[in-house]
């Protein structure tokens, strides 16, 4: 039997600010990831994708329901104790540090021998071709450079999920191509279980088993490709 590997069940997600109305960025959200699936969060701007991913990685509270990975609840965990990789559309990497020992930094912290350290940081590096800056600090890198090294911090690691938030929107459409076809190997060839945020319909159809359309905080329809073209549960999806 194939395990569900994470599960969101009812989940809402309510902003409030005083003096101004509250905004329900997600509603009721039912969904239930397989033990390595590739699944995409599709959707506009401000459809609660991003919202439903940081609730995942415990970044924002959730305002109702649960979240369980492989059977244990981490809704109530701090980010750190819920065993997620996560790849930031804002990069968010250790200015001090250099490309290198940003993504060998988890690696360190887990106490792996060097040598492997070494191996997986040149393994990864290769893959999403920054080879030639592991020795450069961030600053002295370009916002698609950045992106790279983030998505290589977060793949490196050892996961139970892995989530990434616009993983390649900065990156030249070349690029983007090659490394989706590159990612979508090794994520399938090591088992792992992803979830990613995107607004391209091409990144979602190519990366992706199962499709997540959401709008107006609702999911519209999980299903695969196939399936969201053949048998559309709205217009809206159609």
């Amino acid at each position: 039997m194939i395990m569900d590997m994470l599960e969101l069940r009812g989940i809402d997600k309510l902003y409030r600010s005083r003096g101004k109305v509250p905004v329900h960025a997600v509603r009721a959200l039912d969904m239930a990831v397989e033990k390595g699936e590739i699944v995409a969060l599709l959707g506009s701007s401000g459809c609660g994708k991003t919202s439903t991913l940081r609730m995942i990685a415990g970044f924002e509270d959730v305002s109702a329901g649960s979240i369980a990975l492989g059977g244990r609840p981490i809704h109530v965990l701090p980010p750190a104790r819920r065993k997620v990789a996560m790849a930031f559309e804002g990069y968010s990497l250790y200015p001090p540090l250099t490309v290198r020992e940003n993504i060998a930094f988890a690696l360190k912290s887990a106490q792996l021998p060097r040598s492997e350290v070494t191996r997986r940081v040149d393994e990864i590096a290769r893959l999403v071709e920054i080879e030639d800056i592991l020795d450069k600090y961030p600053r002295a890198i370009s916002g698609g450079q950045q992106q790279r090294v983030s998505l290589a911090r977060a793949l490196v690691r050892d996961a139970d999920l892995y989530l990434l938030d616009e993983p390649m929107g900065q990156l030249e459409p070349q690029l983007r191509a090659v490394l989706r076809g590159r990612i979508k190997s090794l994520l399938a060839e090591r088992g792992m279980t992803a979830i990613f945020v995107t607004h391209d319909q091409t990144e979602a159809s190519a990366l992706a088993d199962r499709i997540a359309v959401m709008e107006g905080g609702v999911l519209q329809q999980f299903a695969s490709e196939k399936e969201l073209k053949g048998r559309p549960a709205n217009l809206f999806v159609a």
